[in-house]
C-alpha cells in the first residue's frame, strides 16, 4: 500500500509539474483590457499561437485577486509583467486591485501589488496610473498622472517622483487629463518621456535627473501664442525616435498633418509631413483619457505603423497605415471598412509582432455592442486568420507580447589601440535579440581592470577607449547587454601599445609576414593564426598559415589595418597600411 501510495503521489507531482510548463504563457500574446468602467474590473486574455483563447488570466492564476480600474498599460522587462491601472477598483467591481500590479510574465502569479503609487500626507492617492517602462535590470519608472515615479526592481518599491516632471496644477494631483505622463522610450543614452503639457522630456538614466525639456511648436490662435502637443513616441529598427503630434495640450484629440524625426543623441529634429493628399490619415492621440495609442514600429523592418484618426477619433480607427523610412514612402496597410461584418479598430487595440512582424489587431462594432474578436494581418496587408471572442464589453487596451528570445553576442574582436589614439568599436555590430532590435539593447562598461592605462565607456552604442596618458599596456573590460531586461556580458581584451604608422611589414627572427600588391605573405610561420581588423575593430579575415611559403590575395579597399599574429603564447601586433 505504501509503494502505492507513493507512486500516486510521484505521478500527482510530475503531472502537476507537467501542466504547470503546459500553461505557461509564452507562444501566444497577451491582450490588457480596460473593460467596462463602472460594472467591472480590468483583465489580461491571452491568445495563443494556435488560436485558443484564455480569459482572465490574471484572476486565473491568482485566486481571489482582480486587477485595479481601468488598465491602460502593460509591458514585459526582466522576466515579469507590469501592469498598470488608473485607479485601484473599479466603481462597480467588489474586489480591490491595484494602481501598478508585478507578474511572472510565464505564470502570470502576482508578485506584488500597489493600491497607490503615490499618497500625500493624509494617505490619499495622488499619482493615477499610466505607462511604465524597465530603465535597467535594477529600475524601471512608472509614468503617472503627476510625474514619474521610480520602481526599485529588486526590492519591489515605489521611490521618488522625478524632479521636474510632476503635474504643476494645484495640489500636485492636477485634474484628471492635465500635465499627464504618455510613452516613455529607453535609447542608448537617455530615457524620453512625453509629457502632456511640457513636451518630451529627457532624463538621465544613471542619476535619474531631468537634463532637457524640448518643447513642441508653438501657433499662433487669435492673437494668442499656444502651444501644439506631442502625443506619442516610438523608436525605429534604425535608432531614430518618432513623435506623433497632438493639436494642443488640451486634450481635445485634434491632430496634425506631420511628425517630428529627432537624432536620439544629438536631439537634432526633421518633420515629416504626412501626405493626407494620397489618403494618409494623421496620428491620432488620446490625452482626453489617455491610453496607449496605435503609434508602434517594426523590429523586423525599418518602418512605424499607425491606425487612422478617422476625423480625430483616435478609439474608433477604419485603417491602419505605415511608414516606410528606407525609401520615404507612405501606404496603407488594411482598412477594416473592406473587411466583411462592419468592424472598427478598437483604439491602441493594435501592436506588430516583434519576429513574425504580423498585426495583431483588436476590433469591435459599437461600443454599446459586446462583440469583439483579434484578427492577424501580415505586413503585406493580407488578413491571416479572425479569433472570435465570448461576449463582453473588453474595451481592448493593447497587445503584449512574451519576451521568449535572449540576446546573442557573437565574438568581439580584442581592441588594438595606439595611445596616441582614440578607439571606437560599433558594438551594435555584434549583438542581435530575435524580438528586439540592435538599438535598442543598452550596452554598459560594467569594469575595467587596467583605468590607469585607459578609460573604457559607452555612448550611442559604441565601445569608446581613450589612452590615459602616455602609458602602454593591456587589461580587460566586461561590457554588459541588457536587451529588454535579459542580460548577458562579454570581456574584451584591450591593448595599448606603439603601433607603427607606416609600415607593411611584420617580422621576428627569421618569421617575416608583409603585404604587397595587396597580397598577404608569410615566410618561415607554420601554424600562425592570422587575424586581420579594420580601423574600427571589425575583424576582416582569420588565416591559418600552412607550410613556411604562404601567399593570398586580400582585395581590401586602400586604408589602415591592424594584423594580429599569434603562435605558441607569441604575439604579433601591427598597423598595416594599404596604399
Amino acid at each position: 500500500m505504501n509503494r502505492i501510495f507513493t507512486l500516486l503521489v510521484a505521478l500527482s507531482v510530475s503531472f502537476s509539474v507537467f501542466s504547470q510548463e503546459e500553461t505557461e504563457y509564452t507562444e501566444g500574446v497577451f491582450i490588457v483590457n480596460e473593460d467596462w468602467y463602472g460594472h467591472q474590473n480590468s483583465t489580461i486574455n491571452f491568445l495563443s499561437d494556435d488560436g485558443e483563447w484564455t480569459y482572465r488570466v490574471f484572476q486565473k492564476n491568482n485566486s481571489g485577486k482582480e486587477l485595479g480600474c481601468t488598465s491602460q498599460f502593460g509591458a514585459i522587462y526582466g522576466g515579469k509583467f507590469y501592469v498598470v491601472s488608473k485607479q485601484e477598483r473599479d466603481p462597480g467591481a467588489q474586489v480591490t486591485g491595484s494602481r501598478f500590479a508585478v507578474c511572472d510574465a510565464k505564470t502570470m502569479k502576482c508578485l506584488k501589488e500597489f493600491q497607490t503609487i503615490a499618497t500625500d500626507d493624509s494617505g490619499k492617492s495622488i499619482a493615477d496610473g499610466r505607462s511604465f517602462l524597465g530603465v535597467n535590470e535594477k529600475k524601471g519608472y512608472i509614468g503617472t498622472s503627476n510625474g514619474i515615479w521610480l520602481y526599485d526592481i529588486e526590492k519591489m518599491e515605489i521611490g521618488n517622483q522625478i524632479e521636474g516632471t510632476g503635474n504643476p496644477n494645484g495640489s500636485g494631483y492636477g485634474q484628471l487629463y492635465y500635465a499627464q505622463i504618455g510613452t516613455m522610450i529607453r535609447t542608448e543614452d537617455y530615457v524620453f518621456a512625453v509629457h502632456q503639457k511640457n513636451g518630451l522630456i529627457v532624463i538621465d538614466p544613471e542619476t535619474d535627473k531631468v537634463i532637457r525639456t524640448i518643447a513642441p511648436p508653438e501657433y499662433i490662435d487669435e492673437e494668442e501664442v499656444k502651444s501644439r502637443g506631442f502625443g506619442s513616441i516610438v523608436q525605429s529598427k534604425d535608432g531614430s525616435l518618432w513623435i506623433s503630434m497632438a493639436y494642443n495640450t488640451a486634450g481635445g484629440g485634434g491632430t496634425l498633418p506631420y511628425l517630428i524625426k529627432m537624432n536620439p543623441y544629438t536631439f537634432e529634429a526633421d518633420t515629416i509631413q504626412i501626405p493626407n493628399e494620397q489618403g494618409i490619415e494623421e496620428i491620432p492621440n488620446s490625452w482626453y483619457a489617455w491610453t496607449a495609442d496605435g503609434f508602434c514600429a517594426s523590429t523586423q523592418e525599418n518602418k512605424i505603423y499607425w491606425n487612422g484618426n478617422n476625423g480625430n477619433s483616435w478609439f474608433k480607427g477604419r485603417r491602419i497605415f505605415c511608414y516606410d523610412i528606407d525609401n520615404n514612402t507612405f501606404s496603407k496597410i488594411y482598412d477594416f471598412e473592406e473587411m466583411p461584418g462592419n468592424w472598427i479598430l478598437y483604439g491602441a487595440g493594435f501592436r506588430l509582432h516583434p519576429v513574425t512582424d504580423d498585426i495583431y489587431a483588436s476590433i469591435f462594432h459599437e461600443f454599446q455592442d459586446p462583440t469583439y474578436e483579434t484578427v492577424r494581418i501580415n505586413n503585406k496587408g493580407e488578413l491571416l486568420h479572425e479569433y472570435p471572442m465570448i461576449s463582453n464589453y473588453w474595451f481592448p487596451a493593447m497587445p503584449v507580447f512574451p519576451d521568449n528570445h535572449v540576446p546573442v553576442v557573437t565574438d568581439i574582436p580584442n581592441v588594438y589601440c595606439n595611445r596616441a589614439d582614440t578607439y571606437t568599436l560599433p558594438l551594435n555590430t555584434y549583438v542581435k535579440d530575435e524580438d528586439n532590435t540592435s538599438v535598442s539593447i543598452v550596452k554598459t562598461v560594467l569594469s575595467n581592470s587596467a583605468p590607469d592605462i585607459y578609460e573604457a565607456t559607452t555612448r550611442n552604442g559604441e565601445l569608446q577607449i581613450n589612452p590615459v596618458g602616455d602609458k602602454t599596456g593591456s587589461g580587460t573590460i566586461i561590457v554588459q547587454f541588457n536587451s529588454n531586461g535579459q542580460l548577458i556580458s562579454r570581456n574584451i581584451n584591450v591593448t595599448i601599445g606603439d603601433l607603427p604608422t607606416a609600415t607593411e611589414t611584420v617580422s621576428t627572427d627569421n618569421e617575416r609576414i608583409y603585404i604587397a600588391n595587396n597580397t598577404l605573405y608569410a615566410e618561415n610561420c607554420n601554424a600562425y593564426q592570422i587575424s586581420l581588423f579594420n580601423i574600427n575593430g571589425v575583424k576582416l579575415k582569420e588565416i591559418r598559415i600552412g607550410g613556411n611559403e604562404y601567399s593570398e590575395s586580400l582585395n581590401l579597399p586602400r586604408g589602415i589595418y591592424i594584423l594580429h599574429a599569434t603562435k605558441d603564447g607569441s604575439v604579433i601586433t601591427r598597423k598595416i597600411v594599404i596604399k
